[in-house]
């Protein structure tokens, strides 16, 4: 049987007058040869399914995010924005790359915050954490961040969600004067990019309804483009899934039609 090591008298001693225990000494030990190893080699990502590798680079990086109906900036923020909404770990990698794309981190910050409010408080959470690391190993700092202009009229509710907020009122006063009122009206990002974030969230998380009240807000409101809401339909449906897009896809189309846009006329 094979005797445990037994620390020397005098290194105990030392550890006794230094206030550590001959056990945090053994950790900090461990720790210590732990740094000096070698990091071990980053996963392949793809090793269980190689032929994904080859539609990443040919059909997601090679054709989608090159296609000219939105700027990369434009695809990082969709894409943050429903990674953060699914819970994915891929956050780590498009927060970075979105700063790659000309987001600033007071956009991100802006983009997490919008985000929270369509998929719920712990996926700001995560991807507050997330973004803070990724600032951090660039030796970047949130700015200035200007919080909303006082409003000349109130917010209120449209007729058609009057029955969304009877049953719970105090929600309805908070979407006015805190949804609307207040996160929508940040000037950090334009109404644009709120109008495309919350299409791609929506979508991704299949929302039927507010998809299709928030589609109809893009084109009559925000400045969105038929062609531009095609293609955040595209975008996302390469990192939420075909059914949801499917889904987003009918109500384009209807919201199109009622609009008399040329559907031929889209790519």
């Amino acid at each position: 049987m094979k005797k445990p090591r037994v620390m020397p008298l005098f290194v105990v001693a030392a550890l006794t007058f230094a206030g550590l225990s001959p056990g945090s000494a053994r950790s900090v030990t461990a720790a210590a040869r732990q740094a000096d190893a070698p990091a071990p080699p980053a996963p392949d990502l793809y090793a269980g399914s190689p032929y994904l590798r080859e539609l990443r680079n040919s059909l997601v990086y090679g054709e989608i995010w090159e296609r000219p109906h939105l700027s990369k900036r434009d695809r990082s923020l969709i894409t943050i924005a429903v990674l953060q909404a699914l819970a994915r770990e891929e956050l780590a990698i498009h927060i970075p790359r979105g700063l790659d794309n000309g987001l600033t981190p007071e956009e991100i910050s802006e983009i997490i915050l919008h985000v929270t409010f369509y998929a719920g408080w712990p996926t700001g959470v995560q991807a507050s954490l997330t973004a803070a690391e990724a600032f951090e190993a660039r030796g970047l700092t949130l700015g200035d961040l200007p919080r909303a202009p006082a409003l000349e009229a109130e917010v209120t509710t449209p007729g058609g969600l009057s029955d969304a907020y009877a049953a719970v009122p105090r929600l309805g006063a908070l979407r006015n004067s805190l949804l609307y009122g207040d996160v929508w009206e940040r000037p950090l990002l334009s109404k644009r990019d709120r109008s495309l974030i919350t299409v791609a969230v929506n979508q991704a998380l299949y929302v039927t309804n507010e998809l299709r009240l928030h589609i109809d807000r893009a084109l009559d409101q925000n400045g969105v483009e038929p062609q531009e809401l095609s293609e955040v339909v595209l975008h996302v449906t390469f990192y939420a899934g075909w059914p949801a897009a499917v889904n987003a896809g009918r109500l384009l189309t209807a919201a199109f039609e009622a609009r008399g846009v040329a559907l031929d006329e889209l790519r």
